[in-house]
């Protein structure tokens, strides 16, 4: 499946690559495999930790299976059942663990980055619905520590717990009561402790790797990215969560400054980025730059037009898919998103449509919320609802676009 989709064009594989005889067998030997898998459950339907384990491996292969034909729901559904089975794993008290050729933290680690890319696509609705956050270890990692893969990886898994953390938060947030205020600022104010002790460590790590003899700039421009979206994300959240609870707007080391912030994250996202467009589709399961592209694109200050639609013309570029991520559908959605934003913005000021000139968009009309429901039939089909902060102020149902991929 994953050379139908390297061989292609498109950041998933397309209706023709799916006709093809070996990849039609392969399907239906997947298909067989979850079946068999299942009934190979211990007595009474229940697993054991062994089978768990090798469950939870198959849930991520056939994950990325769903994600490369461009089935984001079912992709999802892979998804929740391996959390749902990390976590019952975790409580359960007799969960000792016998010779497995697949390390637990190991498949920890990958939940966490998967789940982390399916919360940054949902809304604070579906949030809602979804498993609890799978749990994590506190990576083995010292202010003192050496560059080296280990503490690279035990960065990584720091800033990706840290990352899910955050976002859980600020999306259970929007429906969270303002009589919990004071208790809400304690879990901020702790996530940003974890940030500056991240931070720390970060710098150490990037200030011994010019002392090194091996290159590992490229992992670290991956970690500095990562570590500069969760900083966004805390620093400069949706404005309903600001506006409800103000105290996250206020400076606690150093005035925030967004645009200059923004620009760095494009900037590091194109540095991770190959240079040349034609290049064959790139799959990872990890998170990349394309989350970053869409925040730039969708969440700049509405004076970065230039860097906002830099943004998108990069999504658009690349044919790329990075778990529940494709770069070009993701690209589509941000780029009406700036359209309808203009068009509402030179509406407002009773000016005809200017497609040369780009106004400064007003905080109300910027779309706030982008929604998408699958098809119930067709795994490649939504629906893209698009509400300003005007819309959601107003209770209006915002714009609707549909899309197939």
């Amino acid at each position: 499946m994953h050379r139908r989709f390297y061989e292609g064009s498109n950041s998933h594989i397309n209706e023709a690559d799916m006709s093809d005889q070996y990849l039609q067998f392969a399907l239906r030997q997947s298909n067989q495999a979850i079946q068999g898998l299942l009934k190979a459950a211990g007595p009474g339907g229940r697993a054991s930790s062994v089978d768990k384990v090798t469950l939870m491996t198959c849930s991520v292969l056939f994950s990325s299976m769903a994600c490369l034909q461009g089935h984001q729901r079912e992709g999802l559904q892979h998804l929740r059942s391996g959390i749902r089975m990390l976590n019952e794993l975790d409580d359960e008290a007799d969960s000792k663990i016998e010779s497995h050729p697949v390390d637990v933290d190991s498949l920890r680690s990958i939940f966490v980055g998967l789940d982390m890319q399916a919360r940054s696509i949902m809304t604070s609705q579906e949030a809602e619905g979804w498993e609890p956050l799978p749990r994590t270890k506190a990576p083995a990692l010292s202010e003192d520590a050496e560059v080296d893969d280990a503490s690279l990886l035990a960065m990584q898994r720091y800033l990706q717990s840290l990352l899910n953390h955050s976002l859980a938060f600020l999306q259970a947030a929007v429906k969270r009561s303002v009589d919990e205020r004071e208790s809400i600022y304690y879990e901020y104010r702790r996530l940003f402790s974890r940030l500056d002790y991240g931070t720390l460590l970060l710098e150490r790590l990037c200030a011994k790797s010019k002392f090194t003899t091996v290159d590992y700039t490229q992992p670290l421009l991956a970690l500095q990215l990562m570590h500069c979206q969760l900083e966004s994300f805390l620093r400069a959240p949706r404005f309903d969560v600001e506006d409800k609870f103000q105290f996250m707007s206020e400076p606690f080391r150093e005035p925030f400054d967004t645009a200059a912030h923004f620009a760095k994250m494009l900037d590091l996202a194109e540095q991770l980025l190959p240079h040349n467009s034609s290049l064959s589709p790139v799959f990872t399961t990890s998170m990349g730059p394309l989350s970053v592209l869409w925040l730039v694109a969708t969440r700049a200050p509405s004076s970065c037009t230039a860097l906002r639609k830099r943004a998108v013309r990069l999504m658009l570029s690349y044919p790329r898919r990075e778990g529940f991520w494709d770069g070009l559908v993701a690209g589509q959605i941000a780029q009406e998103c700036l359209r309808l934003e203009q068009e509402s913005a030179q509406e407002e000021l009773g000016l005809s449509a200017m497609p040369t000139r780009d106004l400064i968009v007003p905080e109300d009309l910027r779309i706030v919320i982008v929604a998408l429901k699958y098809d119930e039939e067709d795994n490649r089909r939504a629906k893209v609802t698009y509400r300003s902060a005007r819309d959601m102020a107003a209770g209006a149902p915002g714009s609707v676009q549909y899309l197939a991929w």
